[in-house]
């Protein structure tokens, strides 16, 4: 009786029972059948039966309409089972699909380590792994796959050094390796990527210098390699990152001058070098980046006086130079920052008085200025900040002459 009735659904296209009611890929015509072998292995090792959505997995012939499985010209050529609650590993047999072009597996749990098998998908431009719990070390035969444009590993476990196999992904445009546990050095040859669009590197392990070869990608719009362990300075190379949005250095163990360099930028939005060891002085040239919205440089040795040029950057939301050894007055010039919603100046060697001209900062709702050597009278003029929230002005020298 089973078998009449698996013979009528199959007709139908509907289904297809072998004996012991596993599911037969033999009676499966619109994909190879090594890879609908590829799919079931991935459904029965991920704990398919507790995946929130599976519609028509393992239960209709016409693997191409089962859930988020994809095909093209009779191959299957994308798998999205991104946040699906699948467990268990990453199957090796993932790795017959040859035809595949995209791969998301993202925000589920899977644990185990990434199959070196996968570097076989010549044809994949997406692969996608990112927010689960992977361990061991990221593959060196990622660095076949020549058609790969975005790489996301980011949010999991893993440990090792960053293949310097990734440097041969001529096509690659996004590298998302953050929230690992990643060791070494950042490979050289990532300055070979002609077409990285973001690197977001930040929340692992990295040591060693950042590499002026990155100075070489035209195109980049992000680099983020903050949280980790870097040493040495910033190299000047950044400075020709022409199309650079957001540079995020923060909180490694950077010496060295700030390069004046990085005020070619003309179309930074985001600067943060802070909670490093930068010393001298803030270049006058960061008054050059008009676009800018943020720049944070706290937590450094930087010495001498706070530029008059910042007063320069109209489009201003966020300044934070605290914790430094910033000298001299606080500039008359930051009066002009129309649109800014915060200002840190605390805990460095700032004298004179508190400029009247800050009561201009319409916007401004963080003015924190305490732990300098700053006197004179508090100028009423701070009374016309509306919506200022919070006020630090403590340890300060105020109300003496």
């Amino acid at each position: 009786m089973l078998k009449k009735l698996a013979l009528s659904l199959s007709l139908f296209g509907l289904t297809s029972i072998a004996s012991g009611g596993e599911f037969d890929c033999s009676t499966v015509t619109d994909v190879p059948y090594e890879e609908c072998e590829a799919l079931v292995t991935i459904y029965n090792s991920t704990g398919g039966d507790n995946w929130r959505q599976k519609n028509g997995w393992l239960e209709t012939n016409n693997v191409c309409h089962w859930y988020r499985v994809e095909c093209s010209d009779g191959h299957v050529s994308e798998l999205s089972l991104s946040w699906n609650q699948l467990t268990g590993s990453i199957p090796t047999e993932l790795g017959n699909l040859t035809n595949l072009e995209r791969l998301y597996l993202s925000g589920n749990q899977l644990t185990g380590s990434i199959p070196t098998e996968l570097g076989n998908l010549s044809e994949l431009d997406r692969l996608d792994l990112g927010g689960n719990q992977l361990t061991g070390s990221i593959p060196t035969e990622l660095g076949n796959l020549s058609n790969l444009e975005r790489l996301y590993l980011g949010g999991n476990q893993l440990t090792g050094s960053i293949p310097t196999e990734l440097g041969n992904l001529s096509n690659l445009e996004w590298l998302y390796l953050a929230e690992n546990q990643l060791t070494g050095s950042i490979p050289t040859e990532l300055g070979n990527l002609s077409r990285l669009r973001d690197i977001i590197l930040n929340k692992n392990q990295l040591t060693g210098s950042i590499p002026t070869e990155l100075g070489n990608l035209s195109n980049l719009s992000l680099l983020y390699l903050y949280n980790n362990q870097l040493t040495g300075s910033i190299p000047s190379e950044l400075g020709n990152l022409s199309e650079l949005w957001y540079l995020n250095l923060g909180f490694n163990q950077l010496t060295g001058l700030i390069p004046t360099e990085l005020g070619n930028l003309s179309e930074l939005r985001d600067l943060d070098l802070g909670g490093n060891q930068l010393t001298g002085s803030i270049p006058t040239e960061l008054g050059n980046l008009g676009m800018l919205w943020y720049l944070s440089l706290n937590k450094n040795q930087l010495t001498g006086s706070i530029p008059t040029e910042l007063g320069n950057l109209g489009e201003l939301l966020y300044l934070n130079l605290s914790e430094n050894q910033l000298t001299g007055s606080i500039p008359t010039e930051l009066g002009n920052l129309g649109g800014l919603s915060y200002l840190n100046l605390s805990e460095n060697q700032l004298s004179g008085s508190i400029p009247t001209e800050l009561g201009n900062l319409d916007w401004l709702g963080y003015l924190i200025l305490n732990k300098n050597q700053l006197s004179g009278s508090i100028p009423t003029e701070l009374g016309n900040l509306i919506y200022l929230e919070t006020l630090f002005l403590d340890s300060n020298e105020l109300g003496e002459s």
